[in-house]
């Protein structure tokens, strides 16, 4: 499987080395969701996925993570939705394994 450059709430530098899925999936699992500042950024093909911590009060259904896939090169459109931890999980999965955007029709459009 690929190696993939990740970010996170908890990293020392932007220059740390690319992790593996089994690696990934073990960082993703020791982040405090529960702080709304805790963030994980997964590079992949040209864009990259965005998971952060919701604020208690947005929380709803179990969907306890915002994600942000970027959508243009000016980094300022991106596509967004809540999730579950475990579909977090899947999306940094299929992420490992695909270098295009996936299916994002449910998901909004926002801009910074």
């Amino acid at each position: 499987m690929e190696l993939r450059k990740i970010i996170h709430s908890e990293s020392k530098s932007h220059n740390e080395p690319p992790l593996t899925y089994d690696e990934a999936v073990e960082l993703f699992r020791k982040l405090d969701w529960s702080d709304e500042n805790t963030f994980y950024n997964q590079e992949f093909g040209d864009s990259y996925l965005q998971l952060k911590a919701l604020r208690y009060d947005e929380i709803f259904d179990q969907k306890e993570i915002k994600v942000e896939i970027l959508l243009d090169e000016n980094i300022i459109k991106f596509a967004a939705t809540k999730v579950t931890k475990q579909e977090a999980l899947d999306l940094i999965r299929y992420y490992f394994e695909h270098n295009e955007i996936g299916d994002i029709s449910s998901y909004s459009t926002e801009f910074i």
